[in-house]
Parts: structure tokens; C-alpha cells; sequence
């Protein structure tokens, strides 16, 4: 049996040490045959964009056209007209993946270290006969003054010189393009990046006359007026364009051979409902690869959730914590299993992400893999989509996350507010709800990600979700009695007669005081009959609970009905 290629994106690796390989490689003659120069490929991380650009990379390289056709001889693309084009072309290929860093300064440094590893593996450029006007490009990166000015024409200077000793347009690959721009903005150094980003991309893709083809891959299509502006000649062929629809994850044949080439014999129906879910234009069983293939280097471990990544979910996490009410509603539908219709923004703004955009961040969330789309439809010139989450295992992703909404305080653990909610102890309740209100954000989170009470209640909500989901119903704004409650929890057993209801109301200028306002909350339970679902559920002991908060301040009201 082969091996799996767990953690390896180096594609002449892959093929020279016989490692179980997906054949992809008509992703080169679909690039070749676009009309499109510049192409920029968003997909989730994961979902072997670095593997394809290194195949992309040793298909075209002029330098090693010899060396790599072998590469080649089992796949598809032997059989293409596109074949023609192998080892054609000088090719730049460059990945920012690991441009992570805290400032702009050392970020910088790492592009700069890049691009000179780049230049150190292409000797032919050092030793070419050039005139000293044709050196300056690189001549000026290796003096020790350089500066970020030196960086900024690279691509189109080295394409010149490219053009010059190869007589050949050149292929640009940029992998990851935005790792260094969402790090950019988390540590905040935005604005610098972009500009930067802007100027280097530009000088590559912009008006290049040795351009025969560029590449961008990444997670995100930032937008366009941010870092593409100018760029005419750009295609985007995002998770919902039909190009490059089956590129880039596994299509449903693939992991059935792949589970069978492996001898791996388990219900497909269970594989398909971790991995599976995703719809990629028209393709609408993909999987996640990286997920397969850890599954099958393992199986007798059985399911779990690989696709994670710290560094990735820092942002989605961030982004949960800030969810305002339409967000929440819509979050806690994805956790109860339903298909939610929304608009999305598909490029990304970051400005709009940190003013908690809905349609902003669903967009992110889609992009990244955290929801896929089940259906699309167009009514005149709005266009929305149903999304879900994929699969079991971006559920557990979820839950992990936003039960850590419940463990941001520092006074009162999640454990104590789970206990004293479903223990029915309405003194211990309101004593870790208020410790909770007071400690699980700082006054920093709360000058730059907006108003805390309306954040520190949703992040409480979808974290009672996230905790609860398992054995109970916990449902955000449904539809019951009259009206529609805050959050409305019973259990999935039967047999289990409890249930709650909670009303939350802020304190406004024309509110009454904190404690009658409380009074309001619950009085609006009973009037708007809240409790009608958990009685046609034959739930009878119910805790009722109204609450009013202002700032940090909270206060409660409980009632029981039995």
C-alpha cells in the first residue's frame, strides 16, 4: 500500500517517492486554456492549493523541463494537447504562507528573505550577460541598504530579465497570497500590507508584457478596489464559479478509490457525513483531502476531526465572538443542523469585519470552509444563498470554538453557569451570569470590537449553544406562543421534563430601573406565552428567567413552573 503524503506539498516529492497521489494534473491544461492571463483560485485551507501550484511549477519550469517529464508520465495530462507547453517557460514561484508575523517590519523581512532564496536558486540570472541597468533590480536587493522601494518592482523586473536570457514569457505562481494580509490585520498593520501587496502584485500582473501566465492562490478574494485595483486582466474563480470546480479537494470517485486502493473497508455513508459537503460550482460532493487522508493513514482510530488549526480559527473566533443578533440567529441555526438563506459579500473587506458586517463575515466563513452552500438563487439583482455547515467534522470545529465563548471569564467558569442553568438554581445562576457580564471581556475588547453588553450577551448565547447541543434543544429567537423568545433550551430526552426560557432586555434611556426592567423581561414570557413549545413538548419543569443588563451590570429574575 503506498503512502499518504500527510504534511508534503512538494509535488516532485510526492510522485519520485511513490506517494499516493490524486491526478490533477489537467489543472494545467484548464490554466493553459483559460482566456484569462492572470487567474486568482480562493479555496479553503487544506484543500491542496500548495501540492497543485507545485505541480504547476514542475510542469512549466524551462529550467528542469528533462528532469521533470517524467513526473509525468502516468497522468492525464501525457494525453493533452496542453503537453506541448512542458518545460517552456521560465517560472517565479513564491508562497507567503509563512509570512505570519507581529510587524510590518519583520513581515517585510520575510517577503525579502523570499525573494532573495528565489534569485539565490537561479543562477542563470546571476551569471547572465546583462548590462548593469538590467542588474540593478537584484543587484539593489543584495547591497545591505535595501529597502522596501527594491522589493516593490521584483516581479516585473525579474520577468524582464527572464524574457531577455529565455526568450520565453514567463509563469508567476504566488501560493497563500493572503496569509500575510490576514496577519496583518490581526496584528495590526493593515494598511501598510495592502499598499505594499498592491505594488508587488501590480508589477506582476499588471501591464506585464512577459507575462505568459500568472497564478494567485490564497483563502480570500481580498477586494478588488484594496490590493487588485487596476488589475483588468484578473479572473476570480472562487468555491462558487464553475472553473476549477473539481481542482482542487477530492471528488466522491477519488476518495472511493482512494478507500479502496487502500483496503479500507467501512460504511462510505459515515465518511461522507464527516468529510464530505462541500459544493465547489457544479461539483457538489468534494471533500475535504487532508482530512482524507489522515482518516486512511489511521482508520482504525475512526473519525475525527483533523481539519484544524489553531492559527486559522484565531480569526473565525474572533469573528464568533463579535457576532451581533442576526449573526447569532443565524449561527445558532447552522449548530442546529438548518440550511439558513443569507447574502453574502464575496470579496473581503477587513474594515467590514471589524464592524462585524454580516454579509462580510458569512462570506469569510464560507471562503475558509466553515459553511458550504446547499443552493443558490437570483430574485432580479439579489442573489442569496442557503448555507450549512459541511459536515460533522466543521461541527466539532464550531463547538470547540464557541464553547470557549463560556470560558472567557476570569471569576466564573463555564462549568459553574452550566451547572447552576441546568441544576434549576436561580441564585447560583444570577450570580455567574453577573460574574460573567463583568469579566469575560476587557475594556480594550470593548473600545476597539464595539458595544460589550450587546457582545458579551450573543457570545453567552452561542456558547450556552455550543455546550448544550448534544442532549438539548437550545433555540435562539424562535417562533413560540405569541412571539419570539431569546432562547428557549429542553432536553432531546423525553423523559427529561425540564425546560428554560430566557427574555434579555438592555437598559435604555426610557427603560425603568435595572430590576424592573428584569420584571418586564419576565412578565413578557408569560403575556407572550413563551412556554407554549416546551408544553407541547411535555416539558413541566420549566425555569423561567428575565433578565436586564446595562454596561456590566446585570440583574435577574427567575420563576418556576411545575
Amino acid at each position: 500500500m503506498k503512502k499518504f503524503p500527510i504534511g508534503i506539498s512538494n509535488f516532485k516529492m510526492v510522485i519520485q517517492d511513490d506517494y499516493y497521489f490524486v491526478d490533477k494534473s489537467l489543472l494545467i491544461e484548464e490554466v493553459i486554456d483559460s482566456n484569462a492571463t492572470s487567474l486568482l483560485i480562493p479555496r479553503p485551507r487544506r484543500f491542496g492549493k500548495t501540492l497543485n501550484m507545485s505541480m504547476l511549477h514542475a510542469f512549466f519550469d524551462i529550467n528542469k523541463a528533462e528532469e521533470n517529464k517524467s513526473l509525468f508520465d502516468n497522468l492525464k495530462i501525457k494525453q493533452s494537447a496542453a503537453w506541448k507547453h512542458q518545460g517552456k517557460y521560465p517560472v517565479i514561484y513564491l508562497s507567503f504562507k509563512d509570512v505570519k508575523e507581529n510587524s510590518f517590519e519583520n513581515a517585510i523581512n520575510k517577503i525579502y528573505d523570499i525573494c532573495i532564496d528565489w534569485l539565490a536558486n537561479h543562477n542563470e540570472l546571476l551569471n547572465a550577460d546583462l548590462t548593469d541597468l538590467e542588474r540593478k533590480p537584484f543587484d539593489s536587493l543584495f547591497d545591505e541598504n535595501w529597502n522596501q522601494t527594491h522589493l516593490d518592482n521584483f516581479l516585473k523586473a525579474i520577468s524582464k530579465i527572464l524574457y531577455k536570457v529565455y526568450n520565453q514569457k514567463v509563469i508567476i505562481l504566488i501560493d497563500e497570497y493572503d496569509s500575510c494580509i490576514i496577519k496583518s490585520w490581526e496584528a495590526g498593520y493593515y494598511e501598510e500590507m495592502i499598499s505594499f501587496m498592491r505594488g508587488f502584485l501590480s508589477g506582476g500582473f499588471k501591464d506585464n508584457d512577459y507575462l505568459f501566465k500568472g497564478i494567485i492562490t490564497g483563502i480570500l478574494r481580498v477586494a478588488k478596489e484594496s490590493i487588485f485595483s487596476g488589475l483588468n486582466n484578473l479572473e476570480v474563480n472562487s468555491i462558487l464559479d464553475f472553473n476549477f470546480a473539481d481542482k482542487f479537494g477530492l471528488t466522491e470517485e477519488e476518495v472511493q478509490k482512494l478507500l479502496s486502493d487502500s483496503g479500507i473497508s467501512i460504511s462510505f455513508e459515515e465518511v461522507k457525513s464527516w468529510y464530505n459537503g462541500y459544493s465547489f460550482g457544479e461539483c457538489n460532493d468534494i471533500y475535504n483531502p487532508w482530512s482524507i487522508i489522515n482518516f486512511a493513514y489511521k482508520p482504525t482510530q475512526g473519525f475525527r476531526p483533523y481539519w484544524v488549526n489553531t492559527s486559522a480559527n484565531e480569526l473565525i473566533e474572533e469573528l464568533l465572538t463579535n457576532a451581533n443578533a442576526d449573526l447569532e440567529k443565524k449561527l445558532t441555526g447552522f449548530i442546529d443542523g438548518q440550511v439558513m438563506e443569507c447574502e453574502i459579500e464575496e470579496t473581503t473587506i477587513f474594515k467590514d469585519l471589524d464592524a462585524g458586517k454580516e454579509k462580510t463575515v458569512l462570506g469569510l466563513l464560507l471562503f475558509n470552509g466553515y459553511l458550504t452552500k446547499a443552493y443558490t438563487k437570483q430574485e432580479d439583482i439579489t442573489i442569496s444563498h442557503g448555507l450549512k455547515i459541511p459536515n460533522k467534522e466543521v461541527s466539532v470545529v464550531y463547538k470547540q470554538m464557541l464553547e470557549r465563548l463560556l470560558s472567557r471569564s476570569t471569576e466564573v467558569s463555564e462549568s459553574s453557569i452550566l451547572a447552576a442553568l441546568l441544576e434549576q438554581d436561580a441564585l447560583e445562576f444570577e450570580d455567574a451570569l453577573s460574574k460573567y457580564m463583568l469579566t469575560s471581556f476587557s475594556f480594550h475588547d470593548i473600545q476597539h470590537r464595539g458595544s460589550l453588553p450587546e457582545k458579551v450577551y450573543h457570545a453567552f448565547i452561542l456558547g450556552l449553544m455550543a455546550h448544550l447541543s448534544n442532549k438539548f434543544i437550545v433555540k435562539s429567537n424562535p417562533e413560540t406562543g405569541l412571539g419570539r423568545a431569546d432562547l428557549l433550551i429542553y432536553p432531546k430526552d423525553n423523559n427529561d421534563k425540564r425546560g428554560w426560557v430566557l427574555e434579555f432586555k438592555k437598559l435604555k434611556k426610557s427603560s425603568p430601573a435595572l430590576n424592573e426592567l428584569a420584571k418586564e423581561a419576565m412578565q413578557q414570557i408569560h403575556t407572550s406565552q413563551y412556554i407554549t413549545t416546551l408544553k407541547e413538548h411535555d416539558k413541566t419543569e420549566v425555569m423561567l428567567v428575565g433578565v436586564a443588563f446595562d454596561g456590566k451590570e446585570v440583574s435577574c429574575v427567575t420563576e418556576f413552573l411545575y
